[in-house]
């Protein structure tokens, strides 16, 4: 019987979700200090995962901001939301709520990808433009199934006693020399839970994923697959202002692939995708809604939708140097009104959304070179970028302003269509010599403001409630250097990232306390753009201390700075990382590891988006596996086994009593899992 997922040993999960898989990296031409984790192996450590972010955490170098129980927004050196490219089997997908409830990794039913890569900071420019955060890339690979194993089929079953009350996974594969079938569906519930102090968070979702795969396979070299999945939340509860009653999300893909033979043409894929989103959420269908000094309810509703339609030819040319070379486009659309619902007919207050578009079509080129034990990688792109909103005009019912109106009070300007032409570059330089290996790199992105940057329009009294996009807002340009090295022995490896990134034009959400160019000091949330600094250091190891004990650590550190009002960048992670101990005598195993983190006290004191400075925290997990037979094996674990009270330092605040607390990590929690495969 042949394993479903990507095998791997528990030995090796101290740094599984953090560390490389030689072969898989070497066939994916990723540079060397790429990170290559398996949710199959995640879930040897942890039970369960509100959402795809909560997977990225687990990996050094990489943050998360929580908002409830699903919606954890990665954070990866500093960096978060659109200057992360995240791809969900080749696909982009912008989320329908402009406070991110709903971020790109939310949408990944995690365990039905076989894996995902982390490239951090700019490694590649194949994956779009933008992306100086890094580029994470949820992967399904169905052929290779196919080929590996034949028919095959998983089920996977559990539940914890704090949060997910139960989570049931069934991923099946036909499979023959002309073609493949995968069906794949999950059903998820999951309750608020409750933090180390005892006190109830609101966390809670249902969660139904079920999705399609049909592959034809004419030739060895030749593929054709379609695919379609459809993601469906309800209920689902955050510590924020609103809810979200009913989410659903459709992704549809082509993909072809193909050999040829050709001096500067080996292979050829195409790709095309177009994901859906309808996001709904108020402040009154599953909790209390705040009221008027009349004491009459105060409703309100926003209904978004974010469409994006999307492709990538990419060719390949195998010689002295390797080529990738090709074209990419994204087109992502968004439309959101918020409505005032007291009188039971919804009246919209502002046009959120004012039907914003942001197209970005690219063209890039990169060669690789190998020799002798060294490798070479440049790179260009160049992307053509058009920005507009169709909406600034449109006067909402409730006698409100316009976008226009609103952009030409806090920027004085209504010009916002604008198409420029963006360049960018990579030259890596990577090297191994014995057991030792090294890489360096310098880099050169540039990421388009979104359509929330641009043209969000909320509007709100008193002033300070007010969220304003800036039209006239510059692309965010990153110069980026790096250097790793590490040693790779029998016993002992590790290895060390050093990094620095100078922007020009950081796009800062701020308050509009009259700095230059802006019209009014009313507190409202502004955009503008400043000069901005980020540094940092990762460091990540094992010590095979005897053949059945291995012990793990890894460390992260980033600094970041505006240095156009000389004060920190606001959200920003403390030093923080894990220390792991694991057992595996034969068939069963265990372990224990400590995630730790140092408090946070340099913050940016004006900015709202920060809660806070953060204690310092400590937290135990323990785990284990037994296989019962052939077929069948049993996870089970204790996460935060001392009941620690702890909050990260990127979550979000906690506004239910119009308090500013951030949203607490979850208290002791026992969680066991089924996994059945055949």
């Amino acid at each position: 019987m042949k394993r479903f997922l990507w095998p791997l040993a528990l030995v090796a999960l101290p740094v599984a979700a953090d560390e490389l898989d030689r072969v898989t990296v070497e066939e994916a031409q990723l540079p060397i200090n790429a990170n290559v984790a398996s949710p199959a192996q995640y879930n040897q450590l942890r039970g369960f995962s509100g959402d795809g972010g909560e997977f990225l955490n687990q990996i050094n170098g990489v943050s998360t901001s929580r908002f409830g129980g699903r919606g954890l927004e990665p954070v990866i050196r500093g960096q978060a939301q659109t200057q992360i490219n995240v791809l969900l089997d080749g696909a982009y997908l912008h989320g329908g709520c402009p406070n991110r409830m709903d971020p790109p990794s939310s949408w990944a039913a995690l365990e039905t990808y076989e894996e995902v890569k982390v490239l951090k900071g700019v490694q590649s420019v194949v994956y779009g433009g933008g992306g100086s955060g890094g580029t994470v890339l949820f992967e399904r690979d169905s052929r290779r199934l196919a080929a590996e194993g034949g028919n095959q089929g998983r089920v996977v079953a559990g539940g914890s006693d704090n949060g997910i009350q139960h989570d049931v996974l069934a991923d099946g594969l036909l499979a023959s020399e002309q073609g493949h079938w995968r069906v794949m569906g999950e059903k998820k519930k999951m309750e608020n839970y409750q933090d180390g102090a005892g006190d109830e968070v609101r966390s809670a979702f249902d969660h139904q994923q079920g999705g399609m795969i049909v592959g034809w396979t004419p030739t060895a070299s030749r593929l054709l697959e379609l695919s379609f999945e459809r993601n469906q939340f309800n209920d689902t509860l955050y510590a924020g202002n609103m809810d979200s009653p009913e989410e659903s999300g459709n992704i549809a893909r082509i993909k072809f692939a193909d050999k040829l033979d050709g001096p500067w043409l080996t292979g050829l894929q195409f790709e095309t995708y177009l994901s859906d989103i309808d996001h709904v959420m108020d402040n009154y269908r599953l909790r209390p809604p705040p009221r008027y000094a009349t004491g009459e309810a105060m409703l309100r509703e926003a209904r978004t939708q974010s469409k994006t339609v999307g492709g990538r030819l990419q060719l390949q040319a195998e010689g002295e140097l390797q080529w990738l070379y090709g074209m990419d486009m994204q087109n992502n659309q968004r439309d959101a009104a918020l409505t005032n619902n007291d009188t039971g007919t919804a009246r919209a207050i502002s046009l959120v959304w004012p039907k914003a578009a942001v197209k970005q079509t690219g063209l890039f080129a990169q060669a690789t070179q190998h020799e002798n034990n060294q490798q070479i990688t440049y790179g260009l792109r160049a992307d053509y970028v058009q920005t507009d909103a169709d909406k600034v005009q449109v006067k909402p019912e409730a006698g409100m302003k316009t976008a226009a109106q609103m952009y030409q009070m806090y920027y004085g300007t209504t010009a916002t269509s604008h198409d420029h032409w963006q360049w960018g570059g990579l030259l890596r330089y990577e090297r191994q010599i014995n057991d030792w290996t090294w890489a360096t790199g310098l880099s050169r992105s540039v990421r388009t403001p979104d359509a929330t940057e641009l043209y969000i329009n909320k509007w709100g009294m008193p002033a300070n409630t007010r969220w304003i996009g800036n039209p006239a807002l510059a692309a965010e340009k990153h110069h980026q250097w790096d250097v790793s090295f590490g040693q790779n022995r029998p016993a002992f490896n590790w290895q060390t990232v050093l990094f620095y990134d100078k922007v020009s034009d950081f796009i800062l959400r701020d308050g509009a306390r009259g700095q230059t160019g802006v019209l009014l000091s009313d507190n409202a949330d502004i955009y503008r753009n400043v000069s901005a600094d980020l540094y940092g250091a990762e460091w990540q190891g094992q010590w095979q201390l005897h053949p059945r004990w291995q012990l793990g650590g890894s460390l992260a550190y980033v600094h970041g700075d505006n240095d156009s009002d000389d004060r920190p960048l606001a959200q920003m992670p403390p030093l923080n990382g894990q220390l792991q101990l694991d057992y595996q005598p034969s068939r069963w195993g265990m372990g224990a590891r400590l995630r730790f983190a140092q408090r946070q006290m340099r913050i940016n004191g004006l900015s709202k988006q920060e809660v806070g400075t953060t204690a310092g925290y400590g937290v135990l997990d323990l785990y284990g596996h037994y296989p019962l037979n052939a077929w069948l094996n049993l996870r089970l674990g204790v996460d935060n086994v001392l009941n620690k009270t702890y909050a990260q330092h990127l979550n979000r605040a906690n506004l239910m009593d119009n308090q500013s607390f951030k949203v607490n990590e979850a208290g002791r929690t026992a969680w066991l899992k089924l996994n059945a495969e055949f």
